[in-house]
């Protein structure tokens, strides 16, 4: 759906805060550090987000029917402020947060759910930047970018993962350039036996 720059962009602005909030939230009563379950289980988070990004994009979005069509406006319009609104990802990660300190604890809850904001902050900044962003040639970026374009106009589909490209390799959606080429001639073909 269309935003406004304020709605677009107000993850950005409220997520730091609430990774902030389970930082502070975390510290041990000395007040200087956290346990080092907290931050494992901020790692752990951290890299559950990338395969939770990639599934929500390869299945999510790309099968279920609603979200399939609101989907497909971001990949033909892909500058316009496309997106879900932000009470979307808040139900999302409390509702996760609450599950987990209910199987575990508040600890472990609070450092995964905030490595997993952390991993989706990251993912808002690479989409925003590979989309609006004026990027050097030489920037690391710009392999994002190219990535992500292949996402877009490649007519098979592959390149689900926007801030990592390993679950694309794992699960053999990965499209490289000479997946690209093999599948604009397998594309071909088909049509001369049309």
């Amino acid at each position: 759906m269309n935003q406004t720059k304020i709605g677009y962009y107000a993850e950005l602005f409220v997520y730091p805060a609430v990774v902030s909030g389970l930082l502070l939230y975390g510290l041990d009563h000395s007040g200087f550090a956290l346990h080092l379950r907290w931050w494992i289980a901020a790692a752990c988070g951290a890299m559950l987000w990338t395969l939770v990004e990639y599934l929500v994009h390869r299945f999510v979005y790309h099968k279920v029917p609603v979200l399939r069509d609101l989907h497909g406006m971001h990949h033909s319009r892909p500058a316009d402020l496309i997106g879900a609104p932000i009470w979307v990802s808040i139900v999302s990660f409390s509702s996760f947060f609450l599950l987990l300190a209910l199987l575990w604890d508040i600890e472990i809850a609070g450092g995964t759910t905030g490595g997993l904001i952390v991993g989706y902050v990251s993912y808002l900044l690479v989409h925003d930047a590979v989309h609006r962003w004026q990027l050097d040639e030489k920037s690391w970026m710009r392999s994002l970018r190219l990535r992500h374009l292949r996402h877009h106009y490649h007519p098979v589909p592959g390149n689900f993962g926007v801030t990592t490209g390993i679950w694309d390799r794992i699960f053999g959606t990965a499209i490289v350039p000479e997946r690209c080429a093999q599948g604009l001639r397998n594309q071909l073909r088909r049509a001369k036996l049309s």
